[in-house]
C-alpha cells in the first residue's frame, strides 16, 4: 500500500515542483525590471484576492486589540480551533497553541523522532529514506517524509487551518527534521534560513509542531508579527528587493515586533511565512525536533486561476 502511495506521491510532486507550483522569488531573482516585476505582482495577487478567505487574513488591516497569539487546548475533546485563535492569526501572522496533541499522539511522534536519532528507518514509516539536507555547516539534520494520515489529531488541526485559510482542505507534506549543533562554533548565518525572510509574495503558511520544550538554546524561529498584510509596503519590497530578507535596503523602513518563539512541550504553531521569519541560532550544543506541515505543493497555480 505505501509502496503504491510513494509512486503516487513522486508523480505528483514532480508535477507540483516543476508546472504547478506557487510562485515565489524565482521570477524576481531572473528578472530585475521594475516594470516586469509589477505586471508579475499584479497578476497573481488579483487572483489571490479573488479568495475570500484570503482577503480576511492577507489583505484586510491590522487589528490592534488582538495582541494575544498563544492559546492552551484543554477540555476540548474535538480539538477545535476557535475564532479567537483564527482572529489573533489574522492580525499577527502567529498563533501558538499549547496542549496541542493526545499524549499518545505526542508518544507516537516522539517514536517517529527516535528512527530519525537512531538511524534505524522503519520502511512502513517514511516515503524515502531519510537524510541530511545539507542545508547547514554547524548543524547536523536528518530529515524524513511521512503522511499526514499517520496522525489523527494532527490531521484534524491541518483540516481546519486549510479549510478556514485556503477555503478547502489541503493535505500537507510531512516532514519530520531533527537538528543537532555539532560544535561550539558560532552558526554561519544562512540564506533562506537565519535571515529574517520571506518565502514568497502570495499567502503562504506553515504549521510546525513540537513533542518537546523549545527554549532560546534550541533554534526556535523567529516571526516579525503582522508582516504577512500584503500591502503597499509589502509589493514595494518586493519591486525593489535582491535577496527577498533582511539585508534589502527597504526591509529597514518596517517597524514590526519581533517574536521569538519558545514553546512548552507539546506545542503547534502556524506561521504566515510570506510575512518575514527565521530560525535563530543554536547554544551549548542543543538539539530540535520539530515536524514542519507546508502546502506549497497541494494549493498552487491551479488554485489561484481556477
Amino acid at each position: 500500500m505505501l509502496v503504491k502511495y510513494n509512486l503516487i506521491q513522486k508523480f505528483r510532486k514532480y508535477i507540483n515542483n516543476r508546472i504547478l507550483r506557487t510562485p515565489g522569488v524565482e521570477f524576481f531573482v531572473k528578472n530585475h525590471d521594475v516594470n516586469q516585476r509589477k505586471k508579475y505582482i499584479n497578476f497573481w495577487i488579483n487572483r489571490a484576492k479573488n479568495n475570500q478567505s484570503f482577503q480576511k487574513y492577507f489583505f484586510s488591516t491590522i487589528d490592534e486589540n488582538k495582541k494575544k497569539i498563544s492559546f492552551k487546548i484543554i477540555n476540548n475533546e474535538k480539538y477545535l480551533i476557535t475564532n479567537e485563535i483564527f482572529e489573533s492569526l489574522s492580525s499577527n501572522g502567529l498563533a501558538i497553541l499549547e496542549n496541542a496533541l493526545p499524549e499518545d499522539e505526542r508518544n507516537k511522534i516522539i517514536d517517529f523522532f527516535s528512527d530519525l536519532k537512531n538511524k534505524n528507518f522503519k520502511k512502513n514509516r517514511w516515503l524515502k529514506e531519510p537524510s541530511n539536507p545539507g542545508f547547514f555547516k554547524e548543524v547536523d539534520e536528518l530529515m524524513g517524509e511521512t503522511i499526514i494520515k499517520n496522525f489523527k489529531t494532527l490531521k484534524n488541526l491541518s483540516d481546519q487551518f486549510t479549510k478556514e485559510i485556503y477555503g478547502k482542505i489541503v493535505e500537507p507534506t510531512v516532514q519530520f527534521r531533527h537538528l543537532r549543533q555539532n560544535n561550539t562554533k558560532k552558526e554561519e548565518k544562512v540564506k533562506g534560513a537565519s535571515y529574517l525572510h520571506t518565502d514568497r509574495f502570495l499567502p503562504h503558511f506553515k504549521i510546525y509542531y513540537t513533542p518537546h520544550e523549545i527554549t532560546n538554546d534550541d533554534a526556535p524561529l523567529e516571526y516579525a508579527l503582522s508582516s504577512h498584510k500584503i500591502n503597499e509596503n509589502f509589493i514595494n519590497f518586493y519591486l525593489q528587493a535582491k535577496n527577498f530578507d533582511e539585508t534589502d535596503e527597504l526591509f529597514k523602513y518596517f517597524q514590526f515586533e519581533k517574536k521569538i518563539v519558545c514553546v512548552p512541550k507539546n506545542s503547534l504553531y502556524i506561521a504566515f511565512t510570506n510575512g518575514f521569519h527565521k530560525r535563530t541560532p543554536f547554544n551549548n550544543l542543543s538539539e530540535r525536533s520539530l515536524v514542519f506541515l507546508q502546502y506549497v505543493q497541494r494549493f498552487n497555480k491551479f488554485d489561484y486561476l481556477f
